[in-house]
Formats: C-alpha cells, sequence, structure tokens
C-alpha cells in the first residue's frame, strides 16, 4: 500500500537551515502584544475615571462669621465713602480775634435787682371808689321789654316795679349778691345801698324809661360801686 500523494509546502524564500514562521493573519506576535497592552492601559484609565467621580466633593470651608465692628456702625462715620477714602474734617468754630492791646475792657453787667418781700397792704388806706357803670335798663334789658313789662303792671302784675326801693333791693340781692342791706335815699331815683355782711357799698341810679311819673316802672339804669 503506498501513501497517497500530498501536496508539498513550498519553502521559497525562507532561510535555509530556519523553519517558516507562523503568522496569524497579517499581524505578528509583536503587534498582537503591544495592542494588548495599550487596551489593558486604556481600560485601567476608565476605572480610575469612573472612581474620581463617584468620589465625594470637599466640602466649602464655613464662611467667617461678621465681627461687631464690621456690622455696627460707629458714631464718628457721617456718610459712606468709597473703600480707602477718610471723611473730610469738621470745620472748626470760628473764634473772635484777639482785642487789641491797651482796649478798655467792657463794663461789667449790672447786677440783678434781688426780690424783696412785697410791702403789706395798709389796711387804713381807701380803696379809690369805682367808676359809674351803666345797666342796660334792669330788669327789662331793652326797650321792647320795658314796654311789656310796663303794660303787664298796667293789668296790675308785678307791683314791686312801680316802687324804686323794691327795685333797688332786687337789683343789689341778685347781680350784686348783698344780703340784708341798708338803703339810704339821696334822692328820687337814686340810693345808697350797703352790704350787711361786709363793707361794699353802692350807689343805684333809677328812671321810669316807659313812663314818667305815676304808674310808671322804675328801671335800674346805672350803678357805682364803692
Amino acid at each position: 500500500m503506498t501513501a497517497p500523494d500530498l501536496p508539498q509546502v513550498s519553502t521559497a524564500g525562507a532561510a535555509p537551515g530556519r523553519p517558516a514562521g507562523i503568522r496569524v493573519g497579517r499581524l505578528g506576535p509583536r503587534l498582537m502584544l503591544r495592542g494588548a497592552f495599550v487596551g489593558l492601559a486604556l481600560l485601567v484609565l476608565v476605572v480610575l475615571l469612573v472612581g474620581c467621580g463617584n468620589a465625594a466633593l470637599p466640602e466649602a470651608p464655613p464662611a467667617p462669621a461678621p465681627t461687631a465692628s464690621s456690622t455696627m456702625p460707629t458714631g464718628s462715620s457721617t456718610s459712606a465713602g468709597p473703600p480707602g477714602s477718610s471723611a473730610p474734617p469738621a470745620p472748626s468754630a470760628p473764634t473772635a480775634p484777639p482785642a487789641p492791646a491797651g482796649s478798655p475792657a467792657p463794663p461789667p453787667a449790672a447786677p440783678a435787682p434781688a426780690a424783696g418781700p412785697r410791702p403789706a397792704p395798709d389796711p387804713q388806706a381807701k380803696a379809690a371808689p369805682r367808676a359809674e357803670q351803666d345797666v342796660p335798663s334792669w330788669p327789662a334789658g331793652d326797650a321792647a321789654t320795658a314796654q311789656r313789662m310796663q303794660q303787664q303792671a298796667d293789668r296790675g302784675g308785678d307791683p314791686w316795679l312801680l316802687d324804686p326801693q323794691e327795685v333797688t333791693i332786687s337789683y343789689v340781692g341778685a347781680e350784686l349778691e348783698y344780703r340784708n342791706p341798708a338803703i339810704t335815699e339821696l334822692a328820687p331815683g337814686n340810693y345808697d345801698v350797703t352790704d350787711g355782711r361786709s363793707p361794699a357799698r353802692a350807689t343805684v341810679t333809677l328812671e321810669q324809661t316807659v313812663r314818667p311819673g305815676p304808674g310808671g316802672i322804675w328801671l335800674v339804669t346805672a350803678v357805682t360801686r364803692h
């Protein structure tokens, strides 16, 4: 039995005495080893980048707390200016020019009069009589009212208005507040009245302004207090 005829490998181009090298595709073993190292380096770089991305970032340092000197305004600062600028100095008060040599000194101020006790009033001194005061037809007040009062007296009402002495007593009691007065007739329609409780005295003048004569009412027209 004979072996079949096998094809023979051509050894053309091979170095004499060396076996032919084994080649994988078109790349040699050195290129494959270099590619493996590059891939491993890329893998390590990716792992490092992923680890740095997941790591916690460092916390920011806390802000310094403001001090009292930076927040509280000082009494000496008057207005805010640009940094580094100082406030202008306050103007000084003007001073009076010195007096020339040899000028006379101003006279001293006169002393204020001392307040002394007031002199006591003299009990013996008499008060000056008061001026006469016009009374607008008391108790009527005006001419129209006096006319109505006269008509009422003609019908028999208010008979005291027909007596000047009664009118005087009523007036000093109501207006001057005299009590128990003493009355002295100086002339018709003119009476001097003294208060029964004090030395007060007054002169009362009355007139018949509506109808003079009998039946006319008397009205107080003036009074002088002493």
